[in-house]
């Protein structure tokens, strides 16, 4: 370790401040030291100086405290969080104060800015820290360095030195002379600690080098350490294993590479791996492969959000064979594999049990390690075969594939750093020798070969290693969090004795007994176990007030979260500052008032400010009472707002709006219209009939414009009336083949070329002569390849009710509304005028009886379940699908919905409809990547169609390659998991919005949607827990009302789990008034969701009284009630009806407004439909849309009551 060194600036010139005190205090137990030490900087020149102390760590070392002198006192620092104690401190030296801030930077070195330090002065740092001791290889003695500042004449020195061991240690090195530690021993009720202490206290020295100690047979007996925590109210144990008389054969640990005859190649053929070349990891498969018996088998798995192939190749006897099979893999994995989907590691389930057919002797895995699917640590792993993992590419999850082989007793091969440092070389050689290029380049490619052969080599030698401990009675031992919590290399000895030993640490309850067994071993085989019992309330030896185990047993948890990356940054983060250790989130702060750590909210140190600690808490205590009080008040908001909604619902709207006696009299009058038109519709009856009769032959032959190609026209025997109170319909059915893009039927058709011009005039003069009797407007779209002619009333303005509700008058009602009637069994007309009919030309999907079986999976059911081939288990889907619906035809019932499908109408799209069958529309989307891979909208397009077909898991592997197009993008991961839940695919999506709310904790919609998938998969304390906190949180105001919608879906489930008897934790509803608990059923609700912040979009609801609800006209004279309009981001948005009016209810979205551009470049919106709501017959569906920018509209579905 070098000495640190305080350097500051003298004018031009940069100058090093001499030490003129150390003062040391460093104690010695288990495995590990802890060191403070305090150094004091002399300022001789006559100047205020401005200091950067530099401060070098042994390697390993984590520092656990920093100190400064703030007006001659030592003040300790407290962690704060690295972003804000930087801007901390740059406003605390803007307002010309001195806070310290100790920083971590590059390597393991730290840093900290020290001023003023006074003309002829000094200022004093202290620094503490926790590093490993050094372990004698096959020795049992210990070794510590104390690392001591390079400083000569040196004022004062002061060293206090304790080591806890059996026997009294020993000076190898030193700079000072006649050192003696003399023996502290320690007692009380609860044991006998044997403290060897050294005192220093000197003047005028010289330090050269550090101090060296020999703690002889320190690693020879087991012992056991117990502290309290203070943060966690346990105790902290820590166990000193020294296990003997390990027996273990030769060639179980050093030849298991001849025996391995099995093997499998786990390949990664997701999107995100596409970019790299795998020629090197073929190669070592290559290498690999030729080392292997002549009878071994290999399995390859290639893998993506599910696994996608397996294939099977054996070697024989034959040298020739071997070759040719092996040459087979490496087209194999060259030409054989299609790169698409997002990985997921968890999908592969490779623990043995379920692998009957072969015994796997090891795993080779090829990945760069970013599973954005499932878990990183799925349950399997511990059961699984040794995992040697491989990655060649520059982005890569080092610290991810590390855990995985130590889990599982395998080895991480990083082949990027191998060609890095190889490239170096390269480059190196050709600067000295460019002449020889071509010749080098081909050493040098021989070179990398033999360093692959060093790889080759360790493949297979399965290390001796500490496995995982036992506990006994597990659930009720009250231990948690042992660390290390995965496997670790431990170094066997010769006579059978694990080299320096084993350390484990971990958390016991105060009044918790329990045993705990160390396991050892090779893979998943088991060699030793060491049993250790913790005694309730027991503490063999009794530490310190340092409280170092707690201190050590925070930087291992910290070193396991960081395995895990940024998902546990909140985590490391709260470890840090509880622990006060610094990480890579946290910095060391050190301020001086009261006023300081209040208006930066940092808890000021307990120890050297206890004046400053002791007000700090009282105004805690106080921030907490308040923090209490805006709970309430937020709840009194809360009650506000529902007290409205419960007069809402309580108030029968319905009822008022059949007993209005003007729409009786507007009834009756068209029912007086209906009877007179009947007579005239009658009497166009009988022309049709004598048309047909007298020209049979040529009344159904009428050419249309295009082509003069002639086309069947079934004339219709009679027409189809249908009625409602606010309008009147008269249709005819005309049957036609597919137009191949030849004009429309509709009024075009009417204008057509007929071979008989009677006929074409009569035909043409009947529909006029109907529009012209009965005032109608004639409209038309196709639907299920039928084109429907429908003449329909223009409905009557309506006389505007007391409170001055908004209605549709005609010209309105024709540009906007949409009436849909059944003209016959199989048939559905679609009326609206006809100047709009542009806008119309896409398909729907209908979806009748919302009760239906057929419909369970879009409902919400399934979990989206991995399996082997998408292509298999879409078939098989489908199939059940298409059977259900079979049987389900002559039982429909219940509300109909009727969604639109979204139809982007762009070219890659138009490309991929001209595929015939699954597997050539998913060959164009491949093709279609290379153009539009990179958009967000691309996938999403081409998964709904897909989705649309049936193919559920074809889709669920194109929609994920979202998840491959940026790293922890929240917008990105909102697409996915919404439409990953509309399509039955919860696990999926609850992986996803568990992702976002670690990324986004601020916003409540990151609770709301996670509660709501929770729901699904049963989850049931934590959906509650997440729907309360979205309620008592405290939000951005432009959130305001989410409570009220989050309360309504808490009670819809409360009243779901009360009917369905399922158990939950009644607490958790303590904080709401009991007033809050209170089921509102509803016959329709429509809640509408997006992806993107700083975004508005609106729910309009067309009621089937001609009336449009929504943000200007929030309530319906029938109770359609619309909540707040959400203009900033997120919703959600709601339409609640309580009471139904018969009719058809249209759906629609409106993007009002954009305030921000996210990577998607679209905005994803999610629609989900629940009727009767709140029931015991709930159903529900949920619709995917994207609009594409500000003003745009679509039409989403439709629902028939």
């Amino acid at each position: 370790m070098q000495s640190p060194t305080l350097t500051a600036k003298e004018g031009e010139n940069k100058i090093q401040l001499g030490i003129s005190d150390v003062k040391i205090y460093s104690k010695v137990m288990a495995s590990f030291a802890q060191t403070s030490m305090e150094l004091t900087f002399q300022n001789n020149s006559g100047k205020t100086l401005e200091g950067e102390l530099l401060f070098p760590m042994p390697e390993d070392a984590s520092v656990s405290g920093f100190g400064l002198d703030i007006n001659g006192k030592m003040v300790e620092a407290v962690p704060v969080e690295k972003v804000k104690a930087k801007v901390v401190f740059e406003k605390e030296v803007r307002k010309g104060v001195d806070p310290g801030l100790l920083e971590k930077v590059k390597g393991n070195n730290f840093k900290t800015r020290v001023y003023p330090i006074l003309p002829n002065n000094s200022r004093t740092v202290s620094i503490t820290y926790i590093e490993p001791l050094k372990r004698s290889p096959r020795e049992t003695n210990g070794i510590y360095d104390l690392m001591l500042p390079k400083v000569e004449n040196l004022k004062y020195f002061e060293l206090k030195l304790e080591v806890v061991c059996s026997t009294i240690p020993e000076i190898a090195e030193s700079d000072l002379q006649d050192l003696k530690f003399t023996q502290e021993d320690n007692e009380s009720e609860k044991g006998k600690v044997n403290n060897f202490v050294l005192n220093i206290k000197t003047n005028d020295v010289n330090l050269t080098k550090p101090m060296k100690l020999v703690l002889p047979n320190f690693y020879r007996d087991n012992k056991l350490y117990i502290e309290h925590d203070e943060v966690s109210d346990q105790n902290i144990f820590c166990i000193e294993d020294f296990p003997t008389d390990i027996v273990v054969e030769n060639e179980e640990q050093n030849e298991n590479t001849k025996k391995n005859k099995n093997i499998q190649i786990i390949w990664d053929s997701s999107r995100g791996v596409a970019l790299t070349d795998p020629k090197n990891e073929i190669k070592v498969i290559e290498m690999y492969l030729d080392t292997l018996h002549k009878e071994s088998e290999i399995e390859i798995i290639t893998y993506k959000e599910n696994v996608d192939q397996k294939k099977i190749w054996k070697f024989d006897d034959d040298d020739k064979n071997k070759e040719k099979t092996i040459k087979e893999i490496q087209k194999f994995l060259k030409e054989g594999i299609i790169y698409d989907g997002c990985s997921n590691f968890e999908s592969l389930n490779l623990n043995k049990k379920n692998q009957n057919e072969s015994n796997i002797d090891l795993i080779l895995l090829f990945t760069n390690g970013f599973t954005k699917l499932g878990s990183e640590e799925p349950t399997w792993l511990k059961s699984c075969a040794p995992i040697y993992t491989f990655s060649d590419h520059v982005s890569t999850n080092h610290p991810f594939l590390k855990k995985i082989s130590n889990i599982t007793g395998g080895e991480y091969f990083n082949l990027q750093r191998l060609i890095k440092n190889r490239k170096q070389k390269e480059e190196l050689v050709l600067e000295k020798e460019k002449e020889k290029e071509k010749e080098k380049e081909k050493e040098e490619s021989e070179e990398k070969f033999q360093d692959f052969e060093k790889i080759i080599d360790q493949i297979g030698r399965f290390s001796f290693s500490y496995l995982y401990c036992e506990i006994e009675n597990e659930e009720n031992s009250g231990i948690t969090e042992i660390y290390p919590n995965q496997p670790k290399m431990v170094t066997l000895t010769d006579n059978g004795t694990v080299d320096g030993g084993f350390t484990l640490i971990g958390k016991i309850n105060k009044e918790s007994a329990s045993k705990i067994t160390i396991c050892y071993g090779i893979g998943s085989k088991v060699h030793h176990r060491s049993e250790y019992y913790i005694a309730k309330s027991e503490s063999i030896n009794i530490l310190s007030e340092k409280k170092i185990l707690s201190k050590y047993w925070a930087n291992e948890k910290v070193r396991s979260l960081s395995v895990l990356g940024a998902q546990m940054k909140n985590e490391i983060l709260a470890v840090g500052k509880n622990y006060g250790i610094v990480t890579d989130n946290t910095s060391l702060i050190v301020l001086e008032t009261l006023e300081q750590y209040l208006e930066h909210d940092i808890v000021p140190p307990k120890n050297s400010l206890p004046t400053i600690y002791e007000q700090f808490m009282q105004r805690r205590r106080s921030i907490q009472e308040q923090e209490t009080k805006r709970i309430e008040d937020k709840l009194n908001r809360v009650k506000g707002w529902w007290q409205t909604r419960m007069g809402w619902y309580n108030t029968d709207y319905y009822g008022q709006f059949q007993n209005n006696e003007k729409i009786k009299e507007e009834i009756k009058e068209l029912q007086t219209r209906v009877e007179k038109s009947q007579k005239i519709v009658n009497q166009q009856m009988k022309e049709y009939n004598i048309i047909k009769k007298k020209y049979d032959e040529k009344a159904s032959q009428i050419k249309l414009n295009k082509d003069e190609e002639l086309i069947k026209v079934d004339i219709p025997s009679k027409l189809n009336q249908t009625f409602s109170p606010t309008t009147f319909s008269l249709s005819t059915k005309v049957e036609i083949p597919d137009l191949n893009g030849l004009p429309e039927l509709g009024k075009k058709a009417w204008k057509g070329i007929s071979e008989n011009k009677e006929i074409r005039e009569r035909l043409k003069f009947d529909c006029q002569q109907l529009k012209s009797n009965l005032g109608f407007n004639e409209s038309k779209i196709d639907l299920i390849n039928k084109t429907i002619i429908e003449l329909k009333k223009d409905p009557e303005k309506r006389l505007k009710t007391q409170n001055n509700k908004q209605q549709l008058d005609s010209k309105e009602m024709h540009s906007k509304l949409l009436f849909l009637k059944k003209t016959g069994k199989n048939n559905i007309s679609l009326t609206r005028n006809s100047a709009i009919n542009n806008s119309l030309h896409s398909n729907w999907n209908e979806i009748e009886g919302l009760n239906d079986e057929s419909t369970t999976q879009s409902m919400g059911g399934g979990s989206g379940s991995c399996s082997e081939s998408a292509f298999s288990e879409d078939e098989t889907e489908l199939n059940r699908e298409t059977e259900k619906k079979k049987s389900s035809t002559s039982t429909k019932s219940g509300p109909t919905l009727q969604i639109k499908e979204w139809d982007p109408n762009v070219p890659y799209m138009n490309e991929i409809k001209k595929g015939g069958n699954r597997e050539a529309k998913y060959k164009i989307y491949l093709e279609q990547c290379k153009k539009n891979g990179t958009t967000p909208a691309f996938y999403l397009d081409v998964a709904t169609h897909f989705f649309t077909q049936g193919w559920k898991n074809l889709a669920l592997r194109i929609i994920t390659n979202i998840l491959e197009l940026g790293l922890e993008n929240v917008q990105l991961f909102r697409i996915v998991a919404y439409k990953l839940d509309a399509e039955g695919f919860a696990k999926h999506a609850c992986d996803l919005f568990e992702k976002i709310l670690i990324l986004n904790p601020e916003e409540p919609q990151s609770y709301r949607d996670l509660a709501l998938v929770y729901a699904k998969l049963g989850k049931y304390n934590l959906t509650i827990e997440y729907l309360i906190k979205v309620i008592t949180g405290k939000w951005n105001s432009r959130f305001d009302q989410i409570e009220l919608t989050t309360l309504h879906e808490l009670n819809a489930l409360l009243q779901k789990y009360k009917r369905e008897k399922i158990t939950y934790n009644q607490d958790l509803l303590a904080i709401l008034p009991q007033e809050f608990i209170t089921n509102i059923e509803l016959d329709l609700r429509i809640v509408l969701g997006w992806d993107t912040d700083m975004v508005d979009i609106d729910l309009w609801v067309i009621e089937p009284t001609a009336e449009k609800c929504y943000y200007g006209n929030n309530l319906s004279e029938i109770g359609g009630k619309l909540s707040k309009d959400f203009t900033q981001g997120y919703g959600p948005e709601e339409y609640l009806l309580k009471k139904a009016q018969k009719g058809f209810y249209i759906i629609q979205a409106k993007f009002f407004g954009n305030h921000n551009s996210k990577l998607s470049g679209k905005t994803s919106a999610v629609l989900t439909f629940y009727t009767n709501y709140g029931r015991e017959n709930e159903k529900q569906y949920q619709v995917n849309v994207r609009l594409e920018g500000a003003k745009d509209f679509i039409d989403v579905a439709y629902v028939e009551i």
